[in-house]
């Protein structure tokens, strides 16, 4: 907040209060020196000595806005709020059109806890200078402490449109989707405890803490509500998958298919648990194939088809599988893994080493772009 306070006092006396300047035609010798020796002092950084000479302008000229903008702001840089407060509104008075000086009245009721008129000022300013980022962002934290987290997010919107790079206003998005995920989930809750929607969603909060059991059970509890319940049964069943207990997944991908049988992530899924057990690769290939027909450009059901080819010794049959799956899904590190296996059964040693350098440039990739993103969330809390 104070570095843009700051670079507004940067802004001189003549410019600030230009308009009203212009309404009074001149400015006294003796205002004009009192002025600059307070520039001087605050460059000296004896902030007391400005605030009196301001003071003293006021005094001699109180009808001269910019000197109540200026005073106020030098105020707010020296952190005594409740001073900027009654200055920055007289200024305002005298001058409505000092919209800069608004931004920081409005700053200066959020330092002082007065979020309502935090917002006000900070709105208000906003509709004459909508591109000003200091006025949004303290916005946004003025609607937070409110509790208003709807419109905080609408203002958090716009100011990542206007530049996708603003690190805090995306570190701030996330926290508040969060926070608006809780409330909502709370609410479910509250609606139905023992509802299907209730169950799985303490599923999905148990799965994301890494609780996999738990999980299982609440699935388990939703299904016991509405045995037909597909939300339940998918959650369950890519719980199993997702665990590596294979036979748990084949019998509820199984189940979902009896109640689904066009769903071809569920046959994908179902081929996977499989192949993972050992089972019939005909068994197999039969589910990757209703998964390819329903859905010919599912990546994963053509990697899936490869390696129960390969597993199969028909490396020739693999290789086309894999190379339409990297067309659609070329950063993926494991479709070069396979290539790699296929092409050295194929007894191509150059493109095997190719696929396989290419293998190890992704991964190296993943990591960077892994350690990039937690060195984010550390600047970003700092």
């Amino acid at each position: 907040m104070k570095s843009i306070a700051a670079f507004l006092l940067s802004c001189s006396l003549v410019t600030c209060g230009a308009p009203m300047l212009a309404a009074q035609q001149t400015v006294s010798p003796e205002v004009q020196s009192l002025y600059q020796n307070a520039r001087t002092a605050q460059a000296a950084n004896d902030n007391d000595t400005a605030v009196a000479d301001y003071l003293k302008i006021i005094r001699l000229d109180p009808k001269l806005g910019a000197a109540y903008n200026n005073l106020g702001r030098l105020y707010y840089n020296m952190g005594r709020f409740s001073d900027a407060v009654p200055v920055l509104v007289r200024g305002l008075r005298i001058d409505p059109s000092m919209h800069p000086a608004e931004i920081i009245l409005g700053a200066s009721y959020y330092q002082m806890g007065s979020f309502d008129k935090a917002r006000g000022s900070l709105e208000a300013a906003l509709k004459s200078l909508p591109d000003d980022r200091f006025a949004r962002i303290t916005l946004v934290h003025a609607l937070m402490e409110q509790n208003n987290l709807d419109e905080a997010v609408q203002q958090l919107r716009h100011l990542t449109s206007s530049d996708p790079k603003d690190q805090e206003a995306w570190y701030l998005l996330g926290k508040l989707q969060l926070q608006l995920s809780q409330q909502a989930f709370e609410r479910v809750h509250a609606i139905d405890p023992n509802s299907p929607l209730s169950h799985e969603l303490s599923g999905e909060i148990m799965e994301s803490m890494k609780n996999t059991p738990g999980a299982i059970a609440e699935y388990k509890k939703a299904l016991e509500v509405a045995p037909n319940d597909g939300g339940a049964m998918e959650h369950l069943a890519n719980a199993y998958w997702n665990s590596g207990e294979w036979a748990e997944a084949r019998d509820s991908f199984e189940a979902i298919l009896q109640h689904d049988a066009s769903n071809c992530l569920a046959h994908w899924k179902l081929a996977n648990s499989l192949d993972e057990l050992n089972a019939s690769p005909d068994d197999a290939l039969k589910q990757v194939d209703a998964a390819l027909a329903t859905c010919p450009a599912l990546a994963q059901a053509r990697v899936e088809k490869a390696r129960i080819l390969l597993r199969l010794g028909k490396a020739a049959d693999a290789l086309p599988q894999l190379l339409s799956a990297e067309k659609t899904a070329p950063d993926e590190p494991s479709i070069q893994v396979l290539l790699a296996r296929t092409y050295k059964a194929l007894g191509d040693s150059a493109h095997a080493a190719e696929a396989d350098a290419k293998f190890k440039q992704l991964l190296q990739a993943e990591h960077a772009k892994e350690e990039n993103h937690a060195a984010d969330v550390i600047r970003a809390n700092q």
